[in-house]
């Protein structure tokens, strides 16, 4: 490794910048040319080749455990065969080339868009004989998981679903085993920095070798190469923000000037908006690009330059490039820039929604209180309950479960410990021998309670999302909660919803007049064959294509665990009937903030200041 003088870190930000700007037209046309492919043929492929083995498989339509059976049939290997390497190599393909672009512009040289694709397609073989599950588990899981939104177009970004991690946080070993998973993905993830510059710029042909040369870069300066990385993007994201805010100041006085509800005012309205949001829209497009591009800056300041398999473009390499790219890319320059521009706005009106439609009008958004409302009263209890009724919730979402003696108990964890201390499972207690622990969740504490007694409390002030529950241990479940329900009479007062699909079936055919849901934690539904009244998802799940699927089928759809402001947000705008949310009062501030409108919202905010 050669000894290197340290570059001030302001030096290195700015070359950075530099190289970007040197690179522009390359890399704008590249992104819009590659992203318009992944849209419009890669998406779509490899959802038709997936779809198309479920159905081949006998598994259309997927959900939840079903998926899972799918994934290890013959089926699902097969399926996994296809797929996983035919995304690596597209992940890989994007990478590469804005490698080479990064490497070359640093040199104030040109390669060409398609040399530098062709370069990348040469280093495939390689990709494929010398560990290529490493390269997959990096490009498909690691960095996606830990990009925050650097990632490849293809996947941009990976997430634990809430429902696994929410779960976890709750326990002191839950949260030891989220944290030591998640250190150690990070600390490949750091060490493997420079993967594709060892196998773009060096050559480098073993996964395990560009590991090791990318861990011996990194040797030492870990703390400087972060603070590098992030001063790049904070510093792009700031020049981002500022001309976001000129944009979003020019959408506030138009909405202001065209208050009115006239024709004109909202075309107006909604081009200003668009407008904004493509503006937003091909700011990211530059975000990946400038990630490899500070990388490519900090490998070349660090490595030897001597490894470098690449060779250098002189005068007349570069004029035979440049010929070449007259006669095919450059030639046809302007029509690639509008259909990427075209591509940019179907992205901003079908993929991103506009500020200007993010508005629910007179439609009805059901907020239900996840577990009851949990910062008043310990999930599932009484107090929850009353907690949810304050908060005006319209719904307080429980879960049940059979006790040892065949009643109901509303609770959600089979195993007692978390919230009681006693290391017990429900279905070895009796209701009476429940209702004798405390329940205690932080600074609160409740008692548990029959699915009977939570009825009562409710009645007349607030409905119940019921979520019947199964630990494997059940005697007469179904029968047993129809039995309380018709004994309570309190069909018109609730929804009930489950992740077991026959116990849909089985509450739905014994009480026809209740509205049954079906729960999906994962899968790929189709909405026109599940048999159930609504259908709940997991957040992840939920997008534009879901949605209207559930439209065209008449099935409201309700998102789980919706916590998180822009989120509600999102899906408001989505058009779903509901959410679940730990914050049943920041989901109806929400909700007035986008029935009135963003002008009104801030006259509303401005006369409640006292200057």
């Amino acid at each position: 490794m050669r000894r290197v003088s340290r570059v001030p870190l302001h030096r290195q930000v700015a070359d950075i910048f530099r190289t970007l700007i040197f690179n522009f037209r390359s890399v704008f046309i590249f992104e819009l040319l590659y992203k318009t492919l992944t849209f419009f043929i890669f998406i779509p492929a490899i959802s038709f080749t997936f779809h198309g083995m479920l159905r081949v498989g006998g598994f259309a339509g997927a959900t939840n455990y079903e998926l899972l059976n799918f994934v290890i049939s013959r089926y699902g290997f097969l399926c996994m065969l296809i797929l996983i390497p035919v995304a690596t190599i597209l992940i890989f393909l994007e990478f590469s080339v804005l490698v080479l672009l990064a490497y070359y512009g640093q040199k104030k040289q040109r390669i060409g868009l398609i040399p530098a694709f062709l370069q990348s397609l040469a280093y495939l073989p390689s990709l494929f004989k010398y560990g290529f599950v490493g390269w997959a588990l990096y490009l498909l899981l690691i960095f996606p998981l830990l990009s925050g939104g650097l990632g490849a177009t293809l996947l941009p970004s990976l997430q634990i679903p809430n429902f696994i991690s929410g779960e976890l946080f709750k326990t002191g070993w839950g949260t030891l085993l989220y944290v030591v998973v998640l250190g150690v993905l990070t600390f490949f993830n750091i060490r493997w920095t420079f993967l594709l510059h060892m196998i773009v710029i060096e050559g480098t042909l073993s996964f395990r070798q560009a590991a090791k040369k990318s861990a011996a870069i990194l040797k030492k300066n870990y703390i400087r190469i972060t603070i590098v990385i992030i001063c790049a993007i904070l510093l792009y994201l700031i020049v981002v923000l500022l001309m976001m805010a000129l944009v979003l100041g020019a959408v506030v006085l138009i909405y202001a000037g065209w208050s009115g509800q006239t024709g004109m005012a909202e075309i107006i309205r909604s081009i200003v908006s668009k407008s904004a949001v493509i503006a937003l829209y091909l700011a990211t497009l530059f975000l990946t690009p400038l990630y490899i591009t500070t990388l490519t800056r900090i490998y070349t300041a660090k490595a030897d330059p001597s490894h470098s398999v690449l060779p250098e473009l002189d005068v007349q390499e570069k004029q035979t490039r440049s010929s070449r790219n007259r006669g095919l890319l450059h030639k046809h320059q302007r029509k690639l820039v509008v259909l990427g521009l075209l591509t940019a706005l179907a992205t901003a009106l079908v993929l991103v929604p506009a500020l200007g439609d993010v508005q629910l009008g007179d439609e009805k958004v059901s907020i239900m209180a996840h577990r009851g409302y949990t910062a008043k009263g310990p999930e599932n209890t009484i107090e929850a309950i009353q907690g949810a009724i304050e908060a005006k919730a319209d719904y307080a979402e429980i879960d049940v479960l059979e006790t040892k003696d065949g009643e109901l108990a509303v609770i959600h964890d089979t195993n007692l410990k978390r919230l009681t201390g006693r290391n017990a499972e429900v279905y070895n207690l009796t209701m009476d021998e429940l209702r004798q622990l405390e329940v205690r969740q932080g600074n609160l504490t409740g008692r548990i309670s029959s699915l009977a007694e939570v009825m009562d409390a409710a009645r007349g002030r607030i409905k119940l999302n019921i979520e019947i529950k199964t630990h494997g241990k059940e005697r007469d479940l179904v029968n047993t909660f129809t039995r309380i329900m018709r004994e309570q009479q309190f069909q018109a007062n609730c929804v009930v919803q489950s992740l077991d699909y026959e116990i849909v079936q089985q509450v739905k055919a014994a009480q026809p007049e209740l509205e049954v849901g079906y729960i999906m934690f994962a899968g790929v539904p189709d909405m026109g064959q599940i048999r159930a009244d609504f259908v709940v998802m997991e957040e992840y799940m939920v997008n534009e294509k879901v949605v209207a699927s559930a439209k065209r089928n008449h099935k409201p759809i309700y998102v789980w665990t919706v916590n998180e402001k822009e989120q509600m947000s999102r899906f408001f705008s989505l058009g779903v009937d509901g959410i679940i949310t730990d914050y049943p009062e920041e989901a109806f501030s929400l909700v007035e903030e986008l029935r009135i409108g963003p002008v009104a919202a801030m006259e509303k905010w401005l006369n409640g200041v006292n200057f």
